[in-house]
């Protein structure tokens, strides 16, 4: 386990989710606190003024479940205990969270001398055992008439033997209130202003009817503290606490508008997300329900059935509804479900909210995860919806990286077995394939094992070795898999012995790793690598650990490609620990490969600091080495440094160092594995100066990517030369240059037309051809023409692909340049309604539209709060002109 997972595993084993403080000391409880600060001032401020004044002032915190009143009430009863100048006059007194052996009054009192020795037992272990005996002989006289009087005396003599005042932490008031006898309130309440040696701080779900009215006995007793949900720097510390993930506040925002700033929800998300980057986690959205459903579940079955009724047709809205609206989804009458409303109220599930002019009441669920379990559960249709809101806010707030989209695209377009394991095949290919031919002695074989019998058999062996050896250079993977497990694995490697039957085993079983990962068989590949491990787990010899080197790489880069980034981090590291004794420059290939690999993992496990130095080893270790394939890794590392600082850390402007390095040292190679990292170093630099705003430079960095490819025949080099043209003429429209912009429009469909994107994947010839039409649909508007750039906007929508992320975050953009450059925002909700199916999937653009055209709209409170802060994003570009690099600028 990495330090990072291990250290967020005990920070998660700390932090309690349910019951914070139970059998927790001091300390845990002091550390585990993250948030409230401010509540707990003002509650140790009121507490500390009670100190020595005749009559003390109550407290009582409200808040919904989940919103951190436990943790709170427990951090205040570890300062009154661990903050010497309250600890010499008060002493906490915390009950159970929920007090169900209460009654009456008398309950009360000897739940209190029952709590107050469980405080002593530590410290005071005498009294402790006094208290308790007197609890229990109390107990049982539970018939006598003035039992109240007696308990409650008992208690007051341990204050006044303690010589400190008893802070009675009590939880869940409101259900308190309801199960005990009718004059408890009164009593409680006669009792805590007559005795100033007893106070009451506690904890309600809402604020229930007996607070606001005067002739109930809870009116104007208590200083009422409301915990409101967690803001952003809450959340983001929070999850800094329990995960050690120090988020910025876009990255935390989705979490908090999923969670509604619940910190349990919150915690519950934190304890899911570990060894899972941010993206995954939101991607993994449905897995974090099915893992919680049990406490989701358990929620709803608690509840009395016409309760459940109603709260599952409010999770079913799935947005603020009002009373007659709740009620025609439940199937019940209005004033049953009003008087449901008020007691899930009471419960603290249900808020109140109110619409846009302040007059009706509208209700909702206090956690908001309960709508989004219910969803995803109760039927596909509705899950989509969840999942298109999810995968909108990955996309808008930037969670999977702005790099992540085009890092894949360049990984797609490289060859496995050369740039993207950094080995260089020509090399274990020629020292296969001549192992196999040249130590076939077929003379000597006979006469050794006897297996050759005639001059006949030996011309056979010798065609299909040689058919193996043509197979593989023309790439033929197929027939090379045909040819090894129908013939050659058995007969040709009968026919040597001793090392020589080793040697050619592995030159087979690096045939056969190959041509599976050519085949995109990484499961194979993974097969036969375990296979050679176990086989040859000790082996000594350096020219046979040189192929087994190649095979076990392979089986890093499968285990790469299929997502298990620790698995290919540590068979990497164990790659290297293996020929590292022999000698760095003799294995400087199999060496800079692995470490290039693991630094790749450990980018996608955002261990950036890791990622930094494994790959700053490579280039000060093997920067200046002139053998061809450490060069390749060497490229590939300036490639993927640039992709750390660039995007990890987020720091372009180290990144542009880093692809200017690149540039510096290959840019004039004729390799074609390195020209195709150079120009992926030209293509990431021209992004990075447009995310700090430098776009002059961005353009001249898109020109002098055009001249180094311009006139290429490799089809990942023409790739990259139709994308630069798309991102400049985007930013030339942006900039207001419609013409220009038109212009490299027209030029890139001139290419198009030749067949430049003829090898390009399908999908990138769709991202691409929406790209363009937004453009002139940019450009259009800009110069003035309204109409035609609603056309050409309707045309690029056309093509629109909601589950494509680039797309979605290039479309958040385009439509904000757009209403920047003068379009209607009804205009443009019009022409996205057209197609209901595209259109759901961006409800949170089209909320926002609505809103900033004046209509009042009702819809989830996630979609709205999206929604919000999509409103301050379009403002902030009409107000500060056009944003820094390509995707939608939101607050840091």
């Amino acid at each position: 386990m990495s330090r990072t997972a291990s250290t967020m595993e005990e920070r998660s084993r700390l932090i309690r989710t349910f019951n914070p403080g139970m059998l927790q000391s001091d300390d845990e409880i002091i550390e585990q606190f993250a948030v409230r600060k401010h509540e707990l001032g003002v509650v140790n401020e009121v507490l500390s003024s009670n100190i020595g004044v005749p009559s003390c002032q109550h407290i009582l915190v409200v808040a919904p479940r989940g919103r951190g009143k436990t943790m709170l009430l427990a951090r205040v009863a570890a300062e009154l205990r661990t903050n010497p100048e309250l600890a010499s006059h008060l002493l906490p007194v915390r009950f159970m969270e929920e007090s169900q052996e209460v009654y009456n009054l008398a309950d009360f009192w000897l739940e209190t001398l029952f709590h107050l020795s469980k405080e002593l037992a530590a410290d005071n272990p005498a009294m402790a055992h006094e208290l308790l005996e007197s609890h229990d002989a109390l107990s049982s006289r539970w018939r006598e008439a003035g039992l109240e009087g007696v308990v409650r005396a008992a208690v007051l003599d341990a204050a006044d033997r303690l010589g400190r005042r008893l802070v009675l932490i009590v939880e869940n008031l409101q259900s308190l209130s309801k199960s005990v006898d009718r004059g408890f309130g009164w009593q409680l309440r006669g009792a805590l202003q007559m005795d100033p040696q007893i106070m009451l701080l506690a904890s309600a779900t809402c604020r229930f009817e007996g607070l606001d009215d005067a002739e109930e006995p809870f009116f104007e007793l208590f200083r009422n503290i409301e915990l409101q949900p967690l803001t952003t720097e809450q959340c983001r510390r929070l999850w800094a606490a329990v995960s050690g993930q120090d988020l910025c506040r876009r990255e935390i925002r989705p979490l908090e508008i999923l969670t509604g700033g619940s910190p349990r929800l919150l915690l519950m998300a934190a304890a899911f997300a570990r060894n899972r980057s941010l993206c995954r986690l939101m991607d993994d959205m449905v897995s974090l329900v099915d893992e919680n459903t049990e406490y989701f579940r358990n929620h709803l079955g608690s509840l009395p059935n016409n309760e459940r009724r109603v709260y599952v047709a409010l999770i079913d809205l799935w947005k603020p509804a009002g009373t007659g609206e709740i009620a025609a989804r439940a199937r019940l009458g209005v004033r049953i479900v009003s008087t449901m409303l008020k007691r899930l109220i009471g419960r603290g599930a249900v808020i109140v909210e109110h619409d846009g002019a302040g007059r009706k009441r509208l209700y909702a669920a206090s956690e908001r995860l309960y709508s989004i379990c219910y969803k995803l559960r109760r039927e596909r249709d509705e899950a989509a919806a969840v999942k298109s809101l999810i995968r909108f806010m990955v996309v808008f707030y930037d969670v999977g990286e702005i790099f992540a989209f085009w890092r894949q695209r360049w990984r797609d377009a490289t060859e496995l077995a050369s740039i993207y394991t950094g080995i260089e095949n020509t090399r274990l290919r020629r020292q296969s394939n001549e192992g196999l031919l040249l130590r076939m002695n077929w003379e000597e074989a006979e006469r050794a094992t006897g297996k050759v019998k005639n001059a006949h058999r030996m011309d056979a062996l010798t065609r299909l070795a040689q058919d193996l050896e043509a197979s593989f250079h023309q790439e033929n993977w197929t027939r090379v898999l045909d040819l090894i497990e129908r013939d050659v694995a058995h007969e040709l490697l009968e026919s040597v012995s001793g090392w020589e039957y080793e040697e050619n085993w592995v030159c087979l079983a690096y045939m056969k790793s190959i041509a599976h990962l050519k085949l995109e068989e990484p499961d194979q590949v993974i097969v036969i690598g375990n296979e050679i491990a176990e086989r040859f787990h000790d082996t000594q010899d350096p020219a046979l650990l040189q192929k087994l080197c190649a095979v076990a790489f392979n089986a890093a880069v499968a285990n790469f490609k299929l997502g298990n980034f620790e698995t290919a981090k540590s068979d990497s590291a164990k790659i290297i620990d293996r020929i590292g004794k022999y000698g760095a420059l003799r294995f400087r290939q199999e060496i800079a490969a692995a470490l290039v690999l693991q630094a790749k993992s450990e980018i996608e496990l955002r261990n950036c600091e890791s990622v930094v130095v494994l790959l700053n080893e490579v280039l000060d270790t093997y920067g200046n080495d002139d053998d061809p394939a450490v060069q390749r890794s060497v490229a590939s590392a300036f490639t993927e440094k640039g992709f750390a600082v660039g995007a990890c850390p987020r720091d372009p402007r180290a990144a542009i160092e880093v692809y200017d390095q690149a540039i510096n040292r290959f840019g004039e190679s004729t390799d074609p594995a390195i020209r195709k990292n150079v120009v992926a170093s030209r293509f990431y630099q021209a992004f990075a100066f447009g995310t700090i705003g430098d776009f002059e430079k961005e353009l001249t960095c898109y020109d002098e990517l055009t001249e180094s490819v311009d006139g290429s025949i490799v089809p990942e080099e023409k790739w990259f030369l139709l994308i630069a043209m798309a991102y400049k003429s985007r930013r030339l429209a942006e900039l207001g240059t419609g013409e220009e912009a038109m212009r490299i429009c027209d030029e890139y469909l001139r290419w198009i037309e030749g067949g430049a994107n003829d090898d390009c994947p399908i999908e990138t010839q769709i991202w691409m051809d929406w790209h363009t039409r937004g453009t002139r649909a940019l450009a259009l508007m800009n110069s003035g023409a309204v109409e035609l750039a609603l056309d050409a906007f309707r045309s690029a929508y056309a093509l629109f692909q909601p589950h494509h992320g680039l797309m979605m975050g290039e479309m958040l953009r385009l439509v904000t340049e757009l209403i920047a450059s003068g379009a209607s925002e009804r205009d443009l909700v019009d022409l996205l309604v057209e197609d209901s199916e595209r259109s759901a999937t961006l409800q949170p653009v089209n909320v926002a539209l609505r809103q900033m055209a004046g209509e009042p709209v009702r819809a989830p409170a996630e979609v709205l709060e999206v929604a919000a802060d999509l409103r301050k994003c379009i403002k902030k570009r009409i107000a500060d002109g056009m944003m820094p690099g390509f995707a939608i600028q939101i607050e840091q």
